[in-house]
């Protein structure tokens, strides 16, 4: 089977004060033969959302009613599973014994740490779902260019440390476009957006977990372990453990 795997990002990846606490990646997996039935069914929403045609929807200029139901038609949809990675900034940059995590203080790094966890819950959904092909596009990062990925795809595929199922990415170099040309990197927008929203205090330190409680039916979970495992991946690993900040994703 061949999976059509959408991403894209929610939050920043700087540390100033103005900047957000948490960076979120996002990868929406479809079988291809649903893939056009997904896009049909993104239709059916944006025509709900009172959009036209074509129209290029942004989670963040929703309101509250319109995330709602975003997120509710997402999960009723006809893609397979949602699989996300947080990174928890407060955590990062700091010295020992954090984690040794300073070195993802940066950017690109984190930008590229935080695919690589996502990246390797990907492979592992496909390798267990009968996948032979995954064709995985990136929504485009400002400052982040093609070449940047392809070489830390090069880097992490002779790394002993990485849990990455390379079989399924096989001759599919990972591509890079926006959410008007590849219009299903919008329901990607949707689901990072969702689990931004359930970890991110707004202005007056308030969450909103509902758009990811709608979304917990396309959690990828596997039996017998937390969705924190796979569908909702924290870093560092001690956030979403018991007593952790990000504790609550537990129970999604």
């Amino acid at each position: 089977m061949l999976y059509r795997v959408y991403v894209d990002e929610a939050g920043d990846r700087g540390f100033s004060a103005a900047s957000s606490r948490h960076f979120v990646v996002s990868a929406v997996i479809v079988p291809d033969a649903t893939d056009a039935r997904l896009r049909s069914e993104l239709a059916a929403l944006r025509s709900a959302l009172k959009r036209h045609s074509g129209h290029a929807l942004h989670f963040v200029k929703f309101n509250h009613s319109q995330r709602l139901k975003a997120a509710q038609e997402i999960a009723n949809s006809s893609l397979a599973a949602v699989v996300n990675v947080v990174i928890y900034k407060d955590l990062i940059g700091q010295p020992p014994p954090a984690e040794q995590t300073s070195y993802i203080a940066r950017p690109d790094p984190m930008y590229l740490w935080a695919l690589r966890l996502l990246l390797e819950r990907i492979s592992w959904y496909a390798d267990e779902n009968d996948g032979d092909d995954a064709i995985v596009t990136f929504g485009q990062l400002k400052g982040f260019g093609s070449k940047k990925l392809h070489d830390y795809r090069n880097a992490l595929e002779v790394s002993s440390e990485v849990e990455v199922r390379w079989r399924v990415f096989d001759g599919h170099p990972y591509r890079i476009d926006n959410p008007k040309t590849v219009e299903l990197l919008q329901v990607a927008d949707i689901t990072a957006s969702s689990l931004f929203r359930a970890v991110e205090p707004d202005v007056y330190g308030n969450t909103e977990p509902r758009y990811l409680g709608e979304l917990g039916p396309k959690l990828y979970r596997r039996a017998g372990e937390s969705v924190t495992t796979c569908g909702l991946k924290t870093f560092p690993d001690a956030v979403s453990e018991p007593g952790g900040p990000l504790a609550f994703l537990r129970d999604f």
